[in-house]
């Protein structure tokens, strides 16, 4: 029975939009509420929030009464599967490339993406074709242009549904995103559509992600990207078009199979011409592009690191202090004519703070009132260590995906109050780039009070520094 058509199909379409925009926004502070700050799974945290987030839509379509997506008579499972054949095919490339990628198998890690993608793959497509396409089809399908609308207004919220993206990721990865999202969602949406098989598109869905998340699931991501130049901004839209027109592509293809109301008589185009384009796009997609751009190589940003095996005992720290302290008295023994320490005298006191305020991070002599701003732009946050004989002082900063900054310049029994001391700390730091960083912090390992800077990335890699070098902690 079709709902009252109540609103224009346009204004729908934007209320949607900004309902589905802000469940996503809802969705990432939700995953940023329950990611949890020990050593974990790389995607634990998205693993949590996809399981939440497909029982919340389940509820969604439940009280919307959509439960016919369930009940509904529809055709087998392979039937949606066959119609996706250049999506397998996509899907299996990236699947090879994936485990070319690889340098070493954890099987617990296996599994957690694939749980991941098969969660994925149910969230999304119970919302965005279970509830969504169904609210327009409802309301709005009474032909095949209608329909045919509906489908793709569909899909435009499920494209834009990815502007959320933005906090981590450039606005031109964004926007590719998004025309590839609603090519896709053209193509799923369209096979929902013919066979009412909802199971057939979670798993197309599941599978594509899958081949894609498996890459990275035992690896950080290896290299980030420079703002493009407009070289590399062509080179790098080719793929993402080639791929994109070929879900459109296959998505007439599917249609020109399925029964409309009403449906009205429409100019026929040869399937073989369809096809023939699709298998063009194909080859133009394994072209070398890339070697046409000379600036391309400058265009990735690649990360240095060694790894190191998980320590046996371990403690975590994540202090947070407006201002951090660098304290330090000499102090010198007096011995008698034996050698024997009969007092000991205190010396010259250095105390320095270090503080971040407006994105520059300031070190100030406590003593002389000097103080020095560090080079380094766009400062999240700081981190001082004080060890045995020195302090180690870490800077992070939003420069690419995320840099930091390391210096073991206060070093004790050598500081001093004279300004040039003060001033020659900027150049001591080494930079170390690393994927986008959620938290930093310390560990202590086994019985040694030896603290050793950790930075934690938004997919749950573990990098400490130590002894001045980068380390991927293995897990």
């Amino acid at each position: 029975m079709k709902k009252e058509k109540k609103q224009h199909i346009l204004v729908y379409f934007l209320k949607m939009l900004l309902i589905f925009i802000i469940i996503d926004l809802l969705m990432m502070i939700f995953a940023a509420l329950i990611t949890n700050s020990s050593l974990g799974y790389k995607y634990g945290g998205d693993l949590i929030m996809e399981l939440f987030y497909g029982l919340f839509v389940l509820i969604v379509m439940l009280l919307f009464k959509n439960s016919y997506v369930f009940t509904t008579k529809k055709d087998k499972f392979m039937v949606g599967i066959k119609l996706a054949i250049p999506m397998l095919v996509v899907s299996c490339i990236n699947l090879i490339g994936s485990i070319a990628s690889l340098d070493s198998f954890s099987l617990l890690k296996f599994i957690n993406v694939l749980i991941l993608s098969i969660f994925v793959g149910v969230a999304e497509e119970f919302l965005c074709r279970g509830w969504l396409q169904n609210e327009f089809l409802e309301r709005y399908s009474d032909n095949k242009n209608s329909v045919i609308v509906s489908i793709i207004l569909s899909s435009l919220v499920f494209g834009f549904m990815h502007i959320m993206n933005l906090s981590t990721q450039t606005l031109f990865e964004t926007i590719l995103q998004i025309v590839n999202a609603v090519a896709l969602g053209l193509l799923l949406g369209s096979i929902y559509y013919k066979t009412k098989n909802i199971w057939s598109v979670i798993a197309l869905h599941a599978f594509y992600d899958f081949a894609i998340f498996l890459g990275e699931m035992n690896l950080v991501k290896d290299c980030t990207y420079n703002t493009p130049t407009l070289g590399v901004t062509l080179v790098s839209s080719i793929g993402i078009i080639v791929i994109s027109a070929i879900w459109v592509l296959s998505a007439i293809l599917v249609l020109r199979k399925t029964d409309f109301p009403k449906k009205k008589a429409s100019k026929k185009i040869n399937n073989s011409i369809i096809i023939m384009i699709i298998v063009i796009e194909f080859v133009i997609l394994f072209l070398p592009f890339e070697k046409l751009v000379p600036e391309y190589d400058d265009y990735k940003v690649c990360y240095d690191y060694n790894k190191i095996d998980t320590f046996s005992n371990y403690t975590l720290h994540y202090p947070s202090y407006d201002k951090y302290l660098i304290e330090y008295q000499n102090k010198q023994d007096e011995t008698d004519e034996k050698g024997n320490v009969i007092d000991t005298i205190s010396g010259e006191k250095f105390l320095f703070e270090l503080t971040v305020n407006n994105g520059r991070a300031t070190i100030r002599n406590a003593n002389t009132g000097t103080s020095v701003t560090l080079g380094f732009k766009e400062v999240v946050r700081a981190e001082v260590l004080e060890n045995e004989d020195k302090y180690i002082i870490v800077i992070h900063t939003y420069e690419n995906e995320s840099t930091v900054y390391y210096s073991e310049y206060f070093v004790k029994g050598e500081m001093s109050n004279e300004y040039y001391y003060l001033n020659e700390s900027n150049s001591s730091f080494k930079k170390f780039e690393l994927p986008e960083i959620a938290s930093i912090g310390y560990v202590t390992i086994d019985d040694s009070n030896t603290k050793y800077p950790v930075m934690i990335s938004v997919n749950s890699d573990y990098f400490i520094i130590k002894n001045s070098e980068l380390y991927l902690i293995s897990k």
